[in-house]
C-alpha cells in the first residue's frame, strides 16, 4: 500500500469548498455617506494572509501534527510555492463533466495549503497482515480572487462535481462511489460530497469527505479523510465531525 498522507490524488471527481459572508439579510451593507457603494467589497487576501488563517494543530480536539513531506521541511508557512503547486492534488473530472468545469479545474491554482494528521498508531508501520486502524487527516486548500470570479469558478466546479457523482470502476484505485452529502450553511455557498473507495489490492477503504465553499473573495476546499484498515474496523469520522472541521475552518476565513 502506498503512503498517501501527503498530497492526495484520487480517481474521478475531486473537489473543494467553504465560506460565510454577509449579514444574513441577503443584501449588501449600506456604505457610509462619504463612501461610494462601488468601493464596498472585501479586499482580496494575499497568499500570506490566506496562509495565516489555515487550520492549525490547536484548532481541533485531539493530537494533530502538520504533515510536511521530507523534501519540503522548510515549507511550513502554508504559502504554496511554484514548486509545490505541481505537487498538490489536481481536480480531475470524469468524462461527463462539461467543458466549463474542466477549464475551471485546469485553471485553478491554490495559494495556501495545509494538511493535519491525527496522531495515533500508524497502521502502515504494522506488518502487512496485521494492519488495523485508521489514517485520519484534514487537508485545507485556499485561493482568493475578485468575488465575481470566485463565484463563477465555484459554480463551474460544483457542476463538474455533480456530473461525476455515482459509481466509478476500478483503475489505479477503486472501485467506488461519489455521493452528495449535507453540511451546515456556511459561507456564501457550499457543496459537499463523499467518495467511498476501495484501496487497490484490498484490505482498506477510503472515506473522503470533500467540501467546496466560497466566502466573498475566498474559495476553500476542505477534505476530511478516514482510511480504514483491517477486517471489522469501522470508520471513526462522523458527519458531525466533518461539520465541526468545516465550521472551524470557515470561521477563520477573512
Amino acid at each position: 500500500m502506498r503512503r498517501i498522507r501527503s498530497a492526495l490524488a484520487l480517481t474521478g471527481a475531486i473537489v473543494l469548498l467553504a465560506g460565510c459572508g454577509g449579514d444574513g439579510s441577503g443584501t449588501d451593507p449600506t456604505p457610509p455617506p462619504d463612501q461610494p457603494s462601488s468601493t464596498v467589497q472585501a479586499a482580496v487576501p494575499t497568499p500570506e494572509q490566506l496562509a495565516a488563517v489555515l487550520v492549525t494543530t490547536d484548532d481541533y480536539d485531539g493530537t494533530w501534527t502538520v504533515n510536511v513531506p521530507p523534501d519540503e521541511q522548510a515549507a511550513t508557512s502554508g504559502v504554496v510555492t511554484e514548486a509545490q503547486q505541481a505537487m498538490l492534488p489536481r481536480i480531475e473530472f470524469c468524462e461527463a463533466a462539461g467543458e466549463e468545469s474542466r477549464a475551471a479545474a485546469d485553471a485553478l491554482r491554490w495559494q495556501a495549503f495545509r494538511q493535519l494528521d491525527q496522531s495515533e498508531e500508524d497502521p502502515i508501520d504494522m506488518r502487512a497482515g496485521d494492519r488495523r486502524g485508521h489514517l485520519v487527516f484534514v487537508q485545507e486548500f485556499l485561493m482568493a480572487a475578485e468575488p465575481g470570479a470566485v463565484a463563477t469558478t465555484f459554480e463551474a466546479l460544483r457542476e463538474g462535481m455533480r456530473a461525476c457523482e455515482g459509481d466509478f470502476p476500478a483503475s489505479e484505485e477503486g472501485p467506488g462511489t461519489v455521493e452528495p452529502i449535507t453540511v451546515s450553511d456556511v459561507g456564501d455557498d457550499r457543496y459537499a460530497e463523499l467518495t467511498t473507495m476501495e484501496e487497490a489490492g484490498g484490505g482498506a477503504y477510503w472515506l473522503l469527505n470533500n467540501v467546496l465553499v466560497r466566502k466573498g473573495p475566498v474559495l476553500m476546499s476542505l477534505q476530511v479523510v478516514d482510511i480504514v484498515m483491517g477486517k471489522g474496523v469501522r470508520p471513526v469520522v462522523t458527519t458531525e465531525d466533518v461539520d465541526t472541521f468545516l465550521a472551524t475552518a470557515v470561521d477563520k476565513l477573512p
